[in-house]
């Protein structure tokens, strides 16, 4: 383990549902006097969903959609039922090229709103870490939904120099500090596929990812064999 402060955090809420995640997956400077419902978490990422799919559209910064909201898009191009938040990758060369637009605020209108909601894009200082020990900084980003604290996960896509002792990959490897799901030959990712995801325009990786229900905790859901090798 590096010794880095923790930039990101998130707020402790208990839930008192299995229907949703047990995480609260909200920023403590954005924590709303009650943690939102489920209908309200829906209706949050899909606006979170489109907002950043769209900014990073103007902006020509490649981005595409990973982890647990890949595999909700393999099922069935929508949120898991049980997920309540965002997972996205960018490359770190596309990270570095946001940093002057660090804390920078985007307004968007989300249906049956009077006002816009204030997104936020908050870089973690720790971004240029590319050692895989750094387990306090996994998250090299967030898109925070300034309302009630939810936000895009956003972690940086590097290119192993070899194996060392921070960086366990083979050279030429692409990998995110996030190991269990890292790994990828360039050719395994690019090039990206287009794709519609709850009606939204996002981006996917080029091949299915090799996915182990042991990275989803505990009591993971039943997987469909025609998903387990993803």
């Amino acid at each position: 383990m590096l010794d880095t402060y923790q930039y990101f955090s998130e707020i402790n809420f208990e839930y008192h549902t299995h229907s949703f995640g047990a995480i609260s997956h909200c920023d403590p400077r954005y924590e709303p006097t009650q943690p939102p419902t489920i209908e309200e978490t829906k209706k949050t990422l899909s606006a979170m969903m489109k907002s950043y799919a769209v900014t990073m559209s103007d902006l020509r910064a490649e981005t595409w959609i990973a982890h647990g909201t890949l595999l909700g898009w393999h099922w069935n191009q929508k949120f898991l039922p049980w997920d309540s938040d965002i997972d996205v990758q960018m490359g770190v060369e596309t990270l570095a090229g946001l940093v002057f637009r660090n804390i920078s605020e985007y307004r968007y209108p989300v249906a049956g709103e009077d006002r816009p909601r204030v997104y936020l894009l908050d870089i973690n200082p720790h971004y240029t870490i590319t050692s895989t020990r750094d387990v306090a900084n996994k998250i090299d980003a967030r898109w925070i939904d300034t309302t009630n604290g939810k936000y895009i996960d956003i972690t940086a896509v590097h290119l192993s120099p070899g194996k060392t002792r921070h960086i366990p990959f083979e050279q030429g490897v692409l990998f995110c500090k996030i190991t269990c799901i890292s790994g990828l030959q360039s050719d395994e990712l690019f090039p990206l596929q287009d794709a519609s995801f709850e009606g939204i325009s996002v981006k996917y990786r080029t091949t299915p990812i090799r996915f182990s229900p042991k990275s989803m905790g505990k009591n993971p859901p039943p997987i469909p064999a025609s998903l387990a090798s993803f």
